[in-house]
């Protein structure tokens, strides 16, 4: 190519190389910006998708119960994120108008990967509320297997310095955010604490603390029971995913005003003991998710006055 042919393409000659300049990287250059342009305009679209109330799920008994829940709403349908992940959507009546729903499931037990799922749920669909629902241990009595604990506190008994007399525990206590306190408030004493899903059984709804760690408890003399009982004697059940959520909307809440809170709505499926196994996860889950059916129409929350 001659000097002057290259002058017309934009292209310079130096030493017989020919070279990309002037005007076709300013060219390349406003292409490359219109492509980010473009690119963060879908990721706003995707942000800004109608969605009023996340649920994650991580057992597939879980995700079961609520997609079952779900399937019983209007428009329920199934979608595939990039990552692969399944998400179920549907939209349930209320009196102040339409609850949109998204629901998902964590890759894994435990709390890194709830906080991970989490955070995709609000990146993708950016729902004001986050609920996890799923199973749980029961440490009282008066909670047995089959009742459904709405908790109001997240204790986390994970973080801990390990001494030659033994570990020495600092959990923290997470509340969930008060509009949710409020209507809570408002289900219970619309609906009372007692379920009755047929004419032949009923369940229990019990408010209160729970633990939540990466261990895993199935010793009626655990230590992490007793800390857990001495922090908080209401303490009502034990379950390893919370914190996780806890913590990942804790560091969220002060750069985005749209997000209101979240809370877990755990089924007791076993007494945190040497027994504990798999026997009652499907029982546990569907109370879960029937409370959470019942629940969702109160979690319609009212828009910032202007």
């Amino acid at each position: 190519m001659s000097a002057e042919g290259a002058r017309n393409t934009g292209l310079h000659v130096t030493g017989g190389t020919v070279s990309v300049g002037g005007n076709v990287n300013a060219v390349q250059h406003q292409h490359h910006h219109a492509a980010a342009r473009e690119s963060l305009a879908a990721a706003d679209r995707r942000a800004q998708r109608p969605t009023d109330i996340g649920i994650l799920t991580v057992l597939a008994e879980e995700m079961a119960a609520v997609v079952e829940m779900l399937g019983r709403a209007a428009g329920h349908r199934v979608e595939q994120t990039y990552g692969g992940r399944t998400v179920h959507r549907a939209t349930l009546a209320a009196d102040g108008g339409p609850v949109r729903v998204v629901a998902a499931q964590a890759l894994e037990p435990g709390t890194h990967s709830a906080a991970s799922a989490y955070q995709e749920l609000r990146r993708r669909f950016a729902p004001p509320l986050v609920l996890l629902v799923g199973i749980a241990g029961g440490v009282r009595a008066d909670v047995p297997v089959g009742d459904v604990v709405l908790a109001d506190e997240v204790i986390w008994y994970d973080s801990r310095r390990e001494t030659e007399d033994g570990p020495r525990r600092r959990g923290r206590i997470q509340a969930t955010a008060p509009v949710l306190r409020h209507r809570i408030n408002d289900f219970l004493v619309r609906h009372g604490s007692v379920v009755r899903p047929g004419p032949d059984g009923a369940f229990r709804v019990h408010r209160g603390p729970i633990g939540s760690g990466n261990a895993v408890v199935t010793d009626a003399g655990s230590g992490i029971r007793s800390w857990l009982a001495e922090v908080h004697e209401k303490t009502l059940a034990v379950e390893t995913e919370a914190a996780g959520v806890a913590q990942a909307f804790y560091e969220e809440i002060a750069d985005d005003h749209a997000l209101r809170g979240w809370m877990t709505v755990r089924g007791i499926s076993d007494r945190a003991d040497r027994h504990k196994g798999h026997a009652d996860h499907e029982l546990a889950a569907r109370h879960a998710a029937l409370v959470v059916e019942r629940l969702l129409p109160y979690l319609r929350l009212v828009e910032e006055d202007r």
